[in-house]
């Protein structure tokens, strides 16, 4: 069973408002034959306006899983259909794509043991192999560069991670020159395929003070470039985005704090061969809309606290923790994103806040209070910033929760999933509003009624299209309800 139906922008008696509202058309819906059950689905974007479906589904205990990857093109017909020979225990975890392949990566119950597939987007066509990496546990990053991969990965026994170059033809992965002390971590890794270089932001810190640092490896791993940014007397730099370019253009944008090197303080923006920060700052409180995820009274209140203690001479009581999304290159610039979260801790009651003391801490999550976006042009300056408040979005882990891009008019969609909603704010610039927008997926046909969605997700498909996808129960007018696995085409 598969169904594919182009979808009504709406019901064309609500077009015309829809389309003075700007909001999201629905061209087309793919249904497959997947349950939550017994099928595990994985839907990823491909470089070519693409989807790359990964399914692992398994009918009964007997009978081994079947292992499949199926591509559609953007109208979402099925282009090819490849079967993935994988011992049952495999689980994927990774993917990049260097055209003209997509190299996936798949982890053993020894969590040591991985499979390497190298997918021609083209025909279909696969090779693998198998790879222990040693004291490799867990893969955080994968990129490839003309066809060598490099890995920042880390185990459960040693808080340092590392960063491995793997030659697919050699069996031995070999450790680049990366981290030093035990308080260093990988900020960003950066694969630009147009001067052939990979680039790794490491963030250094003696627990008082932080810098940054910048490794540039070709292809075969070799070190080209290392540049060290120290910060003024008054910052620490903890984090940034690499943009692409030759030596003389590429920067750095990301956070700096001040003397609790957890919270974030504001973003520089710096030339990467600069020795030391010659950039430009911008303070929380600088940014027109940072704070607009409050209320109208309490931002004023705050604000007003802030300056106050600034013209003091005192430390800012608010403490803000950020996760980067990866830079989104403008026709003028560069767009940054982040999400601010708190981390809150299980009690036997339920959650609660990390600032609440004496509690016994039992299980982790993440509770976001906003996310941000901020507009830079090629020097580095800021032009606008933006915020979309975020309200009861928890995960239980430290990962994206919310899907960025930047559209070719201008515009900055942020949307994440919501049971059977997709929540979403565009930006034009620094124009803030407060409105919550949001569009219900469709199903096929109008008599139709979605009954329950599990697992939703979203990512950034291409141009101005985003791809909701998850499992589903439709109810159908004089028929039998069927449960299927979705993906719904959302064009903003």
């Amino acid at each position: 069973m598969l169904y594919l139906r182009p979808l009504l922008f709406c019901f064309a008696v609500l077009a015309p408002t829809l389309l003075w509202a700007q909001e999201p058309s629905q061209p087309v819906r793919l249904e497959l034959p997947y349950e939550l059950e017994n099928s595990h689905v994985e839907v990823l974007a491909l470089p070519d306006s693409s989807l790359l479906v990964y399914s692992r589904k398994s009918d009964n205990w007997a009978k081994e899983p079947d292992f499949t990857l199926e591509k559609y093109d953007e109208q979402l017909e099925r282009v090819w259909t490849s079967k993935l020979d994988l011992k049952p225990e495999f689980e994927f975890i990774r993917h990049y794509t260097e055209a003209p392949y997509t190299y996936l990566v798949f982890q053993a119950a020894k969590p040591t043991l991985y499979t390497f597939v190298r997918l021609h987007l083209g025909s279909g066509a696969l090779t693998k192999s198998e790879v222990v990496l040693e004291k490799a546990e867990y893969i955080y990053e994968l990129n490839v560069l003309r066809g060598n991969h490099f890995l920042i990965t880390g185990n459960s026994y040693d808080t340092k991670p590392s960063l491995l170059f793997l030659d697919p033809e050699k069996p031995q992965p070999v450790m680049l020159p990366a981290l030093y002390g035990d308080e260093s971590s990988f900020s960003d890794l950066h694969t630009d395929h147009v001067h052939g270089r990979v680039d790794v932001v490491l963030a250094e810190t003696n627990r008082r003070i932080s810098r940054l640092q910048v490794k540039s490896f070709d292809s075969d791993g070799k070190l080209q470039q290392n540049y060290f940014i120290l910060q003024p007397q008054d910052k620490s730099l903890l984090n940034a985005e690499i943009t692409p370019g030759d030596t003389l253009s590429r920067m750095l944008i990301g956070t700096y704090g001040v003397r609790d090197l957890r919270f974030v303080q504001g973003f520089f923006t710096a030339p990467v061969i600069s020795k030391i920060v010659e950039g430009e700052f911008y303070s929380l409180l600088d940014l027109q809309n940072f704070f607009k995820y409050m209320k109208p009274r309490r931002e004023e209140r705050t604000r007003k606290r802030e300056f106050a203690r600034i013209a003091a001479g005192k430390e800012p009581t608010q403490r803000f923790r950020m996760l980067l999304h990866d830079l989104i290159q403008t026709p003028n610039g560069y767009v940054l994103a982040a999400e601010v979260y708190f981390p809150q801790y299980r009690s036997s009651s339920g959650y609660f806040d990390s600032r609440v003391r004496g509690l016994e801490r039992v299980a982790q999550a993440y509770k976001r209070t906003h996310a941000i976006a901020l507009g830079f042009d090629r020097d580095g300056v800021l032009l606008w910033d933006n915020t979309f408040p975020l309200r009861d979005v928890l995960t239980p882990d430290l990962t994206h929760a919310v899907e960025v891009a930047g559209l070719p008019d201008g515009r900055v969609v942020m949307a994440y999933p919501n049971r059977g909603k997709v929540i979403y704010r565009q930006m034009e610039q620094n124009k803030f509003t407060d409105k919550e927008t949001s569009v219900e997926l469709l199903p096929y046909e109008k008599e139709e009624k979605i009954l329950t969605t599990d697992m939703p997700g979203l990512i950034r498909w291409y141009g101005s299209h985003f791809a909701a996808f998850g499992f589903q129960r439709i109810r159908v007018p004089n028929g039998p309800n069927r449960t299927v696995f979705y993906i719904n085409k959302i064009s903003f």
